[in-house]
């Protein structure tokens, strides 16, 4: 491929990287909460565009041209790798953004009066850098990725860092005359460069946008099993982990029990107090119950003011204790400025006996402990289908 095939090929990557600027902003109107990432992305494909495109407008007897282009290639690949970093891992970069622009343009403003030669392995030196601390960074969503859309893009960034460290090779051995596009690579590794750096601006524009589905997609899962009011887990997110938890804790030869937790006289807290008041006692309590029970206990929101524990026990009087204690804690200090207490139903969930039917035992344990004057811990003691409840005091 000749040159000027490649310099038609850059500017092809110019008017692609506008496109991914468009994609940008579309994205940005749909997802809040992704902005600022995507207006780095934005604002890197916009230069990029500009940088490469210009070569089509501008005479060939013209050097300046060359140094915008190498400028805004080095810049945008910082603002890119900036959103990118930020989009894949949720690490920012601390410095200011504007300084991904000015401090390339310093450098290379610096380099091109050392001479075509110079110029053209700081570019690429400069352009290394970047995109290898980018690739480094994006590490972790290469090694344990949690989409395919974040290990696509750290393999990209890969890739990019690779194709920048054989150009220095070229241009650090290269003696000939200055080449417009800066490529200094022999053929046929030219004719890779070109179709490489045409599509890649737009390649790295649908990735961007792959990136960010992915992670509003995570993020509405994470919100859809989480309890607004109170951080706890959400109903339906504990019924959709409810089996797989009782097949690990029976298979280390543990016993699973479900704690149902009420708080005593909510009506009343929020008659006296206001709905505020009584939103702030279940915050609170959603708060303070993980610090109560043991460590992966699964602990839901499971409608209004009742909760429910899926615990890991040795024994059912293990879990009746750690019942007991929940109960004492919350009765021994305000919650949210407001004193109350629970009443707790708890029940075993035996190998062959169906959630429902689990659930069911603890809710009439919960019952029997209100019948008995709330503020106590009441156990199933015939959690498979009995009808006799047992009652540890408060």
């Amino acid at each position: 491929m000749h040159t000027i095939d490649m310099m038609s090929a850059l500017v092809i990557g110019g008017s692609g990287a506008f496109v991914s600027a468009g994609m940008m902003r579309l994205a940005m109107q749909t997802d809040r909460s992704l902005r600022r990432p995507l207006r780095w992305c934005l604002w890197g494909f916009l230069l990029l565009g500009f940088g490469l495109s210009q070569n089509a407008f501008t005479s060939w007897a013209w050097r300046l041209p060359i140094l915008v282009g190498a400028s805004a290639t080095l810049a945008a690949t910082a603002l890119v790798s900036r959103g990118l970093l930020a989009l894949a891992t949720g690490h920012v970069v601390r410095h200011p953004a504007l300084l991904d622009v000015l401090l390339p343009t310093g450098v290379l403003a610096l380099a091109w009066t050392q001479g075509h030669h110079a110029f053209g392995i700081v570019f690429h030196a400069a352009c290394l850098a970047v995109s290898s601390a980018a690739a480094v960074a994006l590490r972790p969503a290469l090694l344990a990725p949690r989409s395919a859309a974040e290990m696509t893009v750290a393999a990209t960034m890969t890739f990019y860092a690779a194709t920048w460290a054989y150009g220095l090779f070229g241009a650090m051995t290269y003696s000939g005359p200055e080449r417009r596009h800066l490529m200094y690579v022999p053929e046929p590794a030219l004719s890779l460069y070109a179709a490489t750096y045409a599509l890649l601006p737009l390649v790295v524009g649908a990735l961007v946008l792959n990136l960010a589905n992915a992670r509003l997609g995570q993020r509405l899962r994470v919100q859809a099993g989480t309890d607004e009011l109170t951080g706890l887990m959400s109903r339906r997110a504990l019924h959709e982990g409810v089996d797989a938890w009782h097949a690990e804790v029976l298979a280390q030869g543990r016993r699973a029990a479900l704690l149902l937790i009420d708080v005593d006289h909510f009506k009343r807290v929020n008659d006296t107090f206001g709905h505020e008041g009584g939103d702030e006692v279940l915050r609170a309590l959603g708060r303070h119950m993980p610090r109560q029970l043991r460590a992966g206990t699964r602990l839901a929101r499971y409608g209004g003011e009742e909760f429910l524990a899926l615990l890991d026990a040795g024994s059912l009087d293990e879990a009746v204790q750690a019942a007991e204690r929940l109960r004492a804690s919350i009765a021994a200090a305000p919650l949210g400025g407001v004193p109350v207490t629970i009443s707790v139903g708890v029940a075993g969930w035996p190998a062959d006996v169906a959630f429902a039917r689990a659930l069911a035992r603890a809710d009439v344990a919960l019952y029997e402990a209100k019948r008995a004057g709330r503020d106590r811990v009441v156990l199933d003691v015939e959690p498979a289908g009995g009808r006799r409840a047992g009652e540890a005091a408060g």
